[in-house]
């Protein structure tokens, strides 16, 4: 029989609304309280973590912010103290870089580190690890390239972003219902069937852009939504009237956009018919030639158009004292420091 004190100390008991409405008190980690099995300490649900933790979290800024941003101004960091911790070939490889991704032209670089162009030029030919560590360009490229990372600035990766991109808006324009998508017709680009252009008819229109050039026109068509490299491959392959072989695979379209240099890909007919098909395309869409295509038909006109039969493998001769360069419309000249 329970004693009177041992009722006294027993807690009051509550109503079941009460009962509910209150947290339990759970033992601290690793102990066990009397009476109770591990099946029980096992039962305690877990504390829920938010929906968003561990998921990668989106860009929230634009590939034109992001470029700006490296871009902007940062001559207020001082670097005079550091120490010089990339050789000449890093940071020349930054160089090709950041103008191979078309954020800033080389006259625009130029402005930037207080260069001029035949400076660049000579540096940007050279090989050596240390080869141009007496060029201006090398102190003050490395001083612009360290000033972004002490601001931890990371140099955007244009073409994957610009691939990112566009597979995100073709997945939008994919996601539309089954019923739009029926009235939807393939993607062929501007009608340039009524368009002929001089030399058309024995594949020998006169070429007014580089092969750099003529890669940037297809990287950017190539972004066009339901667009494939298999019914571009077909496109510019309906441009020539006297095709030597069958119609173009994309291996030999990726080979082209995957080199680089103002002449490197001439002598592929990919580049031949690419360029009569992008130059159809703007005469039908009614577009002005751009200052690039001016400057290159003033320089090429008299000579029938860009040069088809000399690509990057051609070799030039000189002497030690005048290396050569070529320059954004493919013109090869002797340079100087």
């Amino acid at each position: 029989m329970a004693t009177k004190d041992s009722v006294a100390a027993r807690p009051a008991l509550q109503d079941a609304s009460s009962r509910a409405n209150q947290t339990p008190i759970l033992p601290p980690l690793g102990k066990k309280v009397a009476g109770q099995s591990p099946a029980t300490e096992a039962a305690v649900p877990a504390p829920k973590v938010a929906a968003t933790a561990g998921k990668k979290r989106k860009s929230e800024t634009s590939l034109d912010d992001d470029i700006a941003a490296y871009k902007q101004d940062l001559s207020d960091i001082e670097t005079d103290h550091l120490f010089m911790d990339m050789s000449c070939n890093q940071v020349r490889g930054k160089i090709n870089k950041l103008l191979d991704s078309d954020m800033m032209k080389k006259g625009e670089f130029c402005d930037a580190i207080g260069s001029n162009f035949r400076s660049l030029n000579l540096f940007l030919s050279k090989r050596g690890s240390m080869d141009g560590a007496g060029s201006s360009v090398y102190t003050s490229a490395w001083q612009w390239f360290k000033q972004r990372e002490i601001a931890s600035l990371k140099m955007p990766d244009v073409k994957k972003r610009q691939k990112t991109e566009a597979a995100a808006a073709a997945a939008a324009a994919v996601g539309s219902s089954s019923a739009s998508k029926a009235t939807i017709p393939p993607v062929s680009g501007t009608d340039i069937s009524n368009i002929s252009l001089p030399g058309e008819e024995t594949d020998s229109v006169p070429v007014y852009d580089t092969c750099d050039e003529v890669r940037k026109k297809i990287n950017a068509h190539l972004k066009t939504p339901g667009l494939t490299a298999a019914q571009f491959c077909r496109d510019i392959y309906a441009q020539l009237r006297q095709p030597k072989g069958k119609c173009f695979q994309s291996k030999q379209l990726a080979d082209f956009r995957g080199k680089k240099g103002a002449n490197a890909g001439c002598t592929s007919p990919v580049f031949y018919a690419a360029y009569v098909y992008f130059e159809k395309k703007r005469i039908a869409e009614g577009k002005p030639e751009s200052q690039h295509r001016l400057k290159m038909e003033s320089i090429w006109a008299m000579r029938g158009g860009f040069d088809r039969e000399h690509d990057g493998r051609f070799a030039y001769l000189t002497t030690s004292d005048k290396p050569l360069c070529m320059d954004q419309y493919g013109l090869v000249y002797p340079i100087r420091d």
